[in-house]
Order: C-alpha cells, then structure tokens, then sequence
C-alpha cells in the first residue's frame, strides 16, 4: 500500500504539471514548430548525453574495482542504460535495475553495487549542488525574478508584500532559532534529530570513500565531465529551434538550474510535465514565447526517452543473452 500510495503521489505531480503545460496548447502549432526544427543539433545534443551516460558507467567501473569486482565497462554501460529506461517505466527503479543487471553479468551482489550507487548519487549531488551555486550568482538578478514570478500571484502583489515578507522571514528565523536553542536538549535525544545526524554523517562516509578508489582524481574528473556533458546536451539543442537559437550559454546555464528542479521532483516518465514545466518557464525570462518553451521541453525530453527506451531493451537484451551463455558454459 505504501508503494502504492507513492505512485499514485508521482502520478498525481506529473499528471498535474502536465495538465498545467499543455491545458491551452495548439497541437497543430506545436507539431508544426517541432517538425520545423533542426534535427542535426537534437541528434549532437543526444550524442553529448549518451557520451556522458558512457562517462557515468566508466566511473562506476572505479568504485567496482575498489571492491575487488573487475567489470567492463561495457557491462557497466549496459546496466546504466537499462537504470535509465526503467526510470521512464517505472518511477526511481533505476537504481535496482541497474543493480540486478550487474548480477546477472558479473555475478556481483546487489546490496554492494547499490552502495556504490549510493556513494554516486552523494557526488553526483555535490557537484550539482556546486554548479546550481554558481549558476546563481552569475544570473542572480535572472533566477530571483524567477522566483519572484513563479511565486507571486501578480506583479503588484509580489511588490506589495516585499517589505512584510522580508520582516516576516526575520520574525521567523529569530523565532526559530529561540525555540532550537531552548529545546536543544530535547532536540539532540529525539529521533528526528538522530536521523538527520546519520544522514549527514552518511554524506560523508559516501564522499570520503572516494578515498578507496585507485584514482581518485580520475573519478573527480569524470564526476564534472559527466555533469558538463549534460549543460551541452540542453546547449547544443537550443539550436534546434530559431526561437532558442539565439540564447547564450550563460542563458543556457539558467535554463540548466531551473529545469534540473523539474527532473529532482518526482514524476512519472522520468520528470514529464515537471521538466516541461521548469524549462518553459526559465525560457519565457528570455521572452522566449512559452509555446516555443514547450516546444522545446517536449524535445528534448522526447528524444532522450524514446533512445533510452530504445537502448536500455537493446541492453535488456544483450545482458539476457550474456546470462544464457554464463549458464550454458557452466553446463
């Protein structure tokens, strides 16, 4: 019941960001500009992506090595791509998936290569963590008119309550902080407080077992590689269209931030309607008129699912196939 419940919450996000992007759409207008576009650059963008999706499987081989399993990275490939697919199946089985094909392969033990997963995702956030900062302060003004626009009802109400919103949040953090300190005592022995203790202790046991490693420079490297192949991949197909051609790659950057919040909520199909949703709304800070923002989003996310759809059941059953030899030769 409580899986249940948990997909029927991501259907419900997804399915109601979806009603939200595309309740006013022109179908006709929008096949007619995404027929339009330039598919050389969507076919570059998709290149970039499944460079770094190879970049992320050579990166796992690293921490296999460091616990004595020695994997291709052929192997190691083909579990990635069948992560993602299942990630457009079924929302955040990725992970399991990608473990078990591994097992089926290589013979290594799910609950070892779901922390190597584990200590990706902690790198992966890191990192991601450090670029969204970046990426604030070079578009500042650009990203808190962002904000100021998604959240305000209106233009007027959003300069109205400036001044009491400011004050607010002061009230509020002076507040806040009396409480903490009154009832730290209290604080330290509850569960809550535990459970955010071992969450933050396991961010970094998962960063400091990088030290494992053999090269942990290369692993770094290939961490910010992976993440700048998928700043290109949206760079590369702004090109596309004659509406986004135009943007920078600093405007792409923004682009970047704000749709990232669209794949990190949950939704069904691996960030559909959330991601329309963000991508769309970042380009209209660019006057990029939002059926062209929607043209583009419903691309990009487009092309990708449908070649890691069809990828990830190549991979499928190429690791089907590896199995069947493993067991005819012990046979």
């Amino acid at each position: 019941m409580k899986k249940i419940s948990q997909y029927g919450l991501i259907l419900l996000v997804g399915g109601f960001f979806l009603y939200f992007v595309f309740r006013d759409t022109n179908w006709n207008e929008l096949f007619q500009k995404m027929s339009g576009a330039n598919f050389n650059w969507l076919a570059i963008g998709v290149i970039i992506s499944l460079i770094s999706h190879w970049l992320r499987a050579y990166r796992a081989t690293l921490l296999y090595e460091a616990m004595q399993y020695k994997i291709s990275t052929t192997h190691s490939f083909y579990a990635v791509l069948i992560g993602y697919m299942m990630n457009y199946i079924i929302p955040r089985a990725g992970e399991v998936s990608r473990c078990a094909a591994l097992r089926k392969t290589d013979d290594m033990p799910v609950e070892k290569s779901l922390g190597t997963v584990v200590t990706e995702r902690i790198v992966d956030l890191a990192l991601l963590l450090i670029i969204l900062g970046a990426i604030f302060l070079l578009k500042f003004d650009l990203l808190t008119a962002f904000v100021k626009d998604t959240l305000a009802n209106n233009a007027e109400e959003a300069t109205s309550s400036t001044f009491n919103w400011k004050y607010l949040i002061i009230i509020g953090l002076g507040v806040s902080a009396t409480l903490l300190f009154i009832l730290r005592k209290k604080l330290v022995k509850s569960k809550l407080f535990v459970k955010i203790f071992e969450l933050i202790q396991g961010f970094g046991d998962g960063l400091l077992s990088i030290r494992h490693v053999k090269n942990p420079l290369l692993f770094i490297l290939l961490s910010v590689l992976i993440w700048v192949g998928y700043i290109l991949m949206m760079y590369f197909c702004l090109f596309a269209l004659e509406a986004t051609a135009y943007l920078s790659f600093t405007d792409c950057l923004v682009v970047f931030a704000i749709g990232t919040l669209g794949i990190v909520l949950p939704a069904p199909g691996a960030g559909a309607g959330t991601y329309h949703f963000f991508v769309m709304q970042s380009l209209l800070l660019f006057s990029i008129p939002k059926e062209d923002g929607i043209a583009y989003a419903t691309m990009v996310h487009g092309i990708q699912m449908i070649v890691l759809l069809i990828l990830g059941a190549v991979a499928s059953l190429l690791v089907i196939a590896k199995q069947k030899q493993k067991t005819n030769e012990q046979a």
